[in-house]
């Protein structure tokens, strides 16, 4: 019984949505069908109507020359009684925790959003012995909090938030990363005879505050470009090698990184998957204590 009878209010819905002049005329549950207490709707963009056993949902989308209006009334049948919930025209803000998901056609004005990138990365205008090895140097960096801000019918998108950024250089040559005692990195042979040689490298972690701008050229291709702050707090070495068989590692902390450095950051998003690529014009370490090179990284994006 309970079924047939929200079966025929829905279909009494969609008939009112369908009177002439693409009208739709949607009276609340609790109120008396006057003209006072009765929502006219000319030529909504989307009805959707929802219909369970105990629960009816009516959403409306758009109407003549507003595009953002909201209209959504809910009506559930618990032990005989009806309970109605109305929203109309919610606030123009999203939350989009869940990493890399996509925004639709629906126009948001503030979101919040999250991201990761994960990627490789490579030392430019280094020291001829410096053979940084890109295929073993990784990037991961993690956008915890990012704020887009889109204004009414644009296809251009601000944003700026905070994150981490962990980024290390290897090589797997017969060179090595040393820290002397006068606290310069050098590059330097490994001391010793029968050394097998697995890595050396540098790791910098850091603060990173985006500021990107995009432009959406549809639903699923958008171009970003923009400055990354970089506040980086922390550095460190560590070289593992065998001799004779034997595991050895060696570590040390600061290795005189710049404190305040800048990436111009490029984002392209596909249907497919989403890449990013970074190159930073600063030097990575202070060149008075350490080998100079540029950091260039690419990878992809969530």
């Amino acid at each position: 019984m309970k079924t047939k009878l929200i079966t025929l209010q829905a279909l009494a819905v969609f008939a009112l949505a369908f009177m002439t002049n693409g009208s739709l005329y949607a009276a609340a549950p609790s109120l008396p069908t006057n003209d006072q207490d009765t929502l006219i709707v000319n030529n909504p963009h989307k009805v959707t109507v929802i219909t369970g056993d105990s629960l009816q949902s009516i959403r409306i989308e758009g109407r003549n020359d507003d595009p953002d209006f909201r209209y959504e009334n809910t009506l559930q049948l618990v032990d005989s009684n009806y309970v109605s919930g109305l929203m109309l025209n919610g606030d123009n803000w999203e939350f989009s925790l869940p990493i890399g998901k996509k925004r639709s056609d629906e126009w948001v004005e503030n979101e919040v959003t999250m991201h990761l990138g994960f990627g490789w990365c490579n030392a430019l205008g280094s020291p001829e012995n410096m053979d940084v090895s890109m295929g073993s140097s990784w990037e991961i960096f993690w956008t915890i909090a990012q704020w887009d801000y889109t204004a009414k019918n644009s296809r251009s998108t601000w944003s700026t938030g905070i994150g981490v950024d962990w980024r290390n250089y290897r090589m797997t040559s017969n060179l090595r990363f040393e820290k002397t005692p006068d606290e310069c990195v050098v590059i330097s042979p490994y001391a010793g005879e029968n050394v097998r040689p697995k890595f050396s490298r540098v790791k910098v972690f850091s603060l990173q505050m985006p500021l990107l701008y995009r432009y959406k050229f549809d639903r699923n291709f958008s171009f970003s470009v923009g400055p990354v702050l970089n506040l980086n707090l922390h550095s460190s070495l560590k070289t593992r090698y065998k001799i004779d068989g034997q595991k050895y590692k060696d570590t040390d902390n600061d290795a005189r990184v710049n404190p305040v450095t800048v990436d111009i950051m490029s984002i392209i998003e596909t249907p497919v998957l989403d890449l990013y690529i970074k190159y930073s014009p600063c030097n990575v370490l202070k060149t008075d204590f350490a080998p100079k090179f540029q950091s260039l990284s690419v990878g992809f994006y969530l």
